[in-house]
């Protein structure tokens, strides 16, 4: 019976990207080469353009899904994948050619360890690097899942398959959010550790710019944790559920900070009446935080007109 291997790389798309081929192209590029590629049609509008790029790639096997929330195909790469790790590649992010080696290296060095990330770094439609999305620097898991830190990405992550089935996947009832549902969880019920490299480029462009306004996908996020926080309260370690209650703690003052800005930047338009929604959600969700963005913004008003 043949070895299967080692890594699996799930990419699930619903189109065919302008930055697909570059995509692809990064982990052919590795210097780690034991990999294979599950690449998800989740309804792109043009299969065949997207069978033909999929041929062109060594160890690339085109899987037809049906356009659902990311969360079924990559489930589904998932439950197809056969070696010891998973990883998950957006289709306009690209990979340095180290990232398998030293992310494997690390696993294979830290046998309990159930992922490994690394830093992120902001490249731009031109592939030009616009500075850090997220940087590894010593964080435990604790100042993760209490939000004293931030998440890692998931585009950054190397899983244990087994430790990915274990917590159970990426949760399909969630349209946003649902790659932070999944760092939750592996980080009550696994263990995650950090690589300082940069070894993923995250790309940011007209396309994959949200449309959605912050405060849904604060909303999103919110009801996310509360969900964590039902869970938590069974967990043998009563530090997981304070933790994740500080989490909730950050969200919502974080939440207040956006809607005061956003009820700022309403007040300069003139829409008085949606100005005051969003100053009022602001109060609502965290009045002092509200109370000190405000005088944030007001400090620094003062400081350009003197």
């Amino acid at each position: 019976m043949q070895t299967p291997p080692r890594v699996t790389v799930v990419m699930s798309t619903n189109r065919v990207s302008p930055y697909l081929t570059e995509a692809l192209e990064s982990v052919v590029a590795q210097t780690f080469t034991d990999w294979h590629v599950l690449l998800m049609d989740n309804g792109s509008p043009d299969p065949d353009r997207l069978s033909e790029i999929a041929a062109s790639v060594p160890r690339c096997e085109l899987v037809r899904e049906k356009g659902h929330v990311v969360s079924i195909p990559l489930n589904h790469g998932l439950a197809l994948a056969r070696g010891e790790f998973v990883t998950f590649l957006d289709d306009d992010d690209v990979w340095l050619p180290e990232r398998l080696q030293v992310l494997v290296d690390a696993l294979d060095a830290d046998p309990a360890a159930g992922a490994v990330y690394s830093s992120v770094d902001v490249i731009d439609s031109q592939g030009r690097r616009r500075g850090p999305l997220f940087v590894a620097d010593g964080e435990s898991g604790r100042d993760l899942l209490s939000g004293r830190y931030p998440f890692p990405n998931v585009v950054s992550v190397l899983y244990r398959r087994t430790e990915l089935l274990r917590v159970g996947g990426f949760n399909p009832a969630f349209r946003y959010a649902e790659d932070t549902d999944l760092t939750f969880r592996m980080l009550q019920y696994s263990r995650m550790i950090g690589v300082p490299q940069v070894l993923t480029l995250y790309r940011r462009h007209e396309q994959n710019v949200t449309k959605v306004a912050p405060t849904a996908v604060h909303d999103a996020a919110r009801r996310m944790i509360r969900m964590q926080l039902w869970g938590a309260e069974n967990h043998p370690d009563p530090r997981v559920l304070d933790d994740v209650r500080a989490n909730l703690a950050s969200l919502d003052a974080q939440d207040a900070a956006d809607s005061v800005g956003e009820g700022i930047a309403r007040v300069r338009q003139g829409r008085l009446a949606g100005a005051a929604l969003m100053l009022g959600r602001a109060v609502r969700v965290d009045a002092r935080a509200a109370a000190r963005e405000t005088w944030r913004r007001a400090r620094h008003r003062l400081k350009r007109l003197t």
